[in-house]
């Protein structure tokens, strides 16, 4: 039998028969050359190690997966599958869905990375199409959390990927919540997202690709909204799905389908900023978009809190108890102000599915159990001045969790003149796909690990005050930020994180005191000027933590920094300039000796 070997060096992938035959060469243009025939290599799963690496090979129809072991990646991605394609007619539907796959992800829904190349065998040519595996890498890219990946095999459950932290109750409250939709028991906008979902399938009929039988759906669960997402893909797989069955006859559902010329001038803009064509689509409009889910939830204690003033609704009294789930349902105008104070006892917290507006208003929890304040797919901004977040926890309610004290998702919001203080969650403030976003004159303080955490959400941050973090101060992902007049004290870990391809632009800080002062990892940049930066572990640090990204680089201009144990901790490939200058005192590996292992603090949940 053959001998089959993958190696992977940079970026191109050498696949060989034998030792000195290469029979295909994937180089950084994803130019593929083969010499031999796989038939005899394929009939089973195989694991091929080199001293670097190792290579799942799993046989599919059509194809074959290459899924990467060791934290390596082809061209970004873990799970890449490979199928041959034969038909002019299979040639034209794939092009369409490489087309799909880009309207999906202009309109921020998740969508896979496709493409065709030609394929070189020894006495033919065939065409190859290319779709990244369904795996956590896949929902990241998107600019998502985590969550649960799931398929349907008729009306049955098969999980396809599950973060190892996942609550145990979570896998069977799903279940439970299929099973009660497909029995006509529980309304489709209670557990999937209403908003998204209606966007995938009228992406599909502006397409003609609805029921295309080599389209199969398949289903994320948002970790962050705790709704589901379908995910729609090229598939072999002839299973049937009742879920997406009834999903596809569900009258309320598509009669909210809508895809008009607006939404395709929007969609536009992406195509052309990457230089895509767009296609002639099908333009319709939605007959009746249902699009409150306040029926999901008990109204009750929304209207023992709340009462209704010339169309706005206001907190009854002024110091409030709420010891319970308080849900604010989809819109409605919510106003707390005027120096209320609010009390979260018992696990008690508010969830909003509006944008609300909070002049004046304290939180705390008297007996430290409260799971603060949450806005959930508000879309219109929200605006919070002059008020308290103090001693709060993170969202906690069976088995769905959030990380913060105070969460805006999908919700723009401004914020200004307001504390968060004594907050014990991962953070005290998370945006989460939120923008655009202003903080101004806000202070964080004594939070237990990171203080502000923006993920996917680009805005501005200026003349706030850090002091006392257990962890990071400002810690951005995916993001494009301003940070300007700003002052970070006593930060036990860093101060300015910017990771995952974000943007930081810095002015006029002052960081006194921080285990890793300016901090930019995974292909992104840090641009800091007329700043000082005192009695930090680590001045600068640049490095890659994560395959799929990149090295990552800071300019600064006019720093003053001293009393530091080290200047600079930059990774090869990474880049340093101050003052123009490039700054060439490298390490190897910078992330072995971060995170609590030499400089750094262990991450904190």
């Amino acid at each position: 039998m053959k001998r089959f070997l993958i190696y992977i060096v940079s970026s191109w992938v050498l696949f060989s028969c034998s030792s000195d035959k290469p029979i295909a060469k994937i180089d950084s243009n994803l130019e593929i050359t083969l010499n031999c025939d796989f038939s005899d290599v394929l009939h089973h799963e195989k694991q091929v190690l080199n001293n670097k690496i190792k290579v799942n090979i799993h046989p599919i129809n059509g194809g074959f997966q290459l899924d990467a072991k060791k934290k390596n990646t082809f061209f970004g991605k873990k799970v890449i599958d490979f199928y041959w394609i034969k038909k002019e007619n299979s040639k034209v539907l794939m092009s369409k869905i490489i087309t799909l796959q880009d309207l999906l992800k202009a309109q921020k829904l998740i969508g896979f990375k496709t493409m065709f190349k030609t394929v070189h065998f020894k006495d033919t040519i065939a065409d190859v199409f290319f779709q990244e595996g369904l795996d956590k890498r896949l929902i990241e890219s998107n600019k998502n959390r985590e969550g649960v990946l799931f398929a349907m095999e008729g009306r049955e459950m098969n999980i396809l990927y599950a973060p190892k932290n996942i609550a145990k109750n979570k896998i069977s409250q799903l279940k439970n919540s299929l099973v009660s939709y497909l029995d006509n028991d529980l309304e489709l906008n209670c557990f999937f997202d209403w908003d998204k979902t209606t966007k995938v399938l009228s992406t599909l009929k502006a397409l003609d690709l609805t029921g295309e039988s080599l389209l199969k759906i398949c289903y994320y669960v948002n970790s962050v909204s705790n709704l589901i997402e379908p995910v729609v893909c090229f598939s072999l797989d002839t299973c049937s799905d009742d879920l997406a069955s009834k999903l596809i006859t569900d009258n309320s559902l598509q009669s909210s389908l809508s895809f008009s010329n607006e939404q395709s001038q929007n969609i536009q803009q992406y195509f052309v900023k990457n230089n895509i064509k767009l296609p002639v689509l099908k333009v319709f409009n939605a007959v009746q978009y249902v699009q409150d889910s306040s029926s999901c939830y008990s109204k009750k204690e929304f209207l023992d809190y709340f009462e209704e003033i010339e169309g706005v609704h206001r907190l009854k009294g002024k110091k409030i108890n709420v010891s319970t789930a308080l849900i604010i349902p989809k819109g409605v105008n919510v106003e707390l102000i005027n120096g209320q104070e609010v009390d979260f006892t018992d696990g008690g917290f508010i969830l909003s599915f509006s944008p609300v507006l909070i002049n004046g208003v304290k939180f705390y929890s008297s007996d430290s159990t409260g799971r603060g304040l949450h806005i959930i797919n508000a879309k219109n901004p929200s605006r919070v001045f002059d008020s308290e977040f103090n001693g709060l926890k993170n969202l906690e309610i069976d088995s769905w969790k959030l990380p913060s004290a105070v969460t805006f998702y999908e919700s723009p919001v401004e914020i200004k003149n307001t504390k968060f203080l004594n907050n014990d969650s991962e953070d005290g403030l998370n945006l989460f796909r939120s923008e655009p976003f202003l903080l101004e004159g806000c202070f964080f303080k004594n939070t237990f690990s990171d203080a502000f955490d923006a993920d996917f959400s680009d805005g501005v941050l200026k003349n706030c005050i850090f002091e006392n973090l257990g962890n990071d101060a400002v810690d951005i992902s995916g993001s494009t930020i301003k940070v300007s007049s700003c002052h970070f004290r006593n930060v036990e870990d860093k101060a300015l994180s910017s990771g995952e391809a974000s943007l930081m632009k810095v002015d006029s800080v002052l960081i006194d005191g921080a285990s890793l002062a300016i901090t930019a990892k995974d292909n992104s940049s840090i641009i800091v000027s007329n700043s000082s930066i005192l009695n930090s572990d680590v001045v600068f640090c640049a490095f890659q933590k994560k395959k799929e990204f990149g090295p990552s680089h800071i300019e600064g201009n006019n720093i003053l920094y001293k009393d530091s144990k080290k200047d600079f901790l930059i990774e090869r490939k990474s880049s340093l300039k101050l003052n123009g200058n490039s700054i060439e005192e490298y390490e190897e590996s910078v992330r072995e000796i971060l995170y609590g292992n030499e400089y750094g603090k262990a991450t904190v949940k």
